[in-house]
């Protein structure tokens, strides 16, 4: 009497190997987007913590915001996505000129030093770094919002709007949106801080 055989016929191993085929390349897609997604959390993470780390810095040295070296006001230019500001951010005898920009989505901070008697500063930036990536403030979104002394009881003309006088200015809101792969979720971080010189003269 003859023993049935019970290997697995050549229809069965095919589909086994097809099964475990399928099973890998899904487990490998997976992996690849759980890798992806985690990878873009992180490098999020640490772009937001870098830019918060640097507004930080910056908004202490525009609250310190004096009077230039020449004697300019200490507000020297209040736009949309520019500020310009004079400020003592190295601790030495000198008053700096700074200036916190947008530019391709970059958050840049330009820094200029005085230089002679009477004092005067260099038409241009003597030193540009790059303080935050993926920056995507649009034209409806600007970067620097601006109040007057009447602020938060006048609601109506608050933000200042139009070419702003920079001796009207008593509060700024630095509102960034920032996203290294735009259109990628989760949605834009958005950071915020109010700023109020602290050296504005209010006569």
């Amino acid at each position: 009497m003859f023993l049935k055989s019970q290997g697995m016929t050549l229809v069965e191993v095919i589909m086994a190997c097809f099964v475990v085929a399928t099973l890998m390349g899904m487990i490998a897609l997976l992996l690849n987007r759980t890798i992806f997604v985690n990878r873009y959390a992180i490098e999020q993470g640490l772009n937001t913590y870098s830019i918060d780390s640097s507004l930080k810095n910056f908004a202490r040295f525009l609250r310190e915001a004096r009077q230039s070296d020449r004697g300019d006001y200490l507000l020297l230019s209040a736009q949309p996505f520019e500020i310009v500001f004079f400020s003592n951010i190295d601790n030495d005898s000198a008053i700096e000129r700074v200036r916190l920009f947008l530019s391709n989505q970059q958050l840049k901070m330009g820094v200029a030093e005085s230089f002679g008697f009477p004092a005067t500063y260099p038409e241009n930036d003597q030193e540009v770094k790059i303080i935050g990536n993926g920056i995507v403030n649009t034209e409806e979104q600007p970067l620097f919002y601006y109040y007057n002394r009447d602020y938060p009881a006048d609601q109506i003309n608050n933000p200042l709007q139009g070419v702003i006088s920079p001796q009207t200015v008593s509060l700024i809101k630095i509102d960034v949106y920032a996203n290294i792969q735009p259109g990628h979720t989760p949605e834009n971080m958005r950071m915020q801080t109010f700023v109020r010189p602290r050296n504005i003269d209010y006569n």
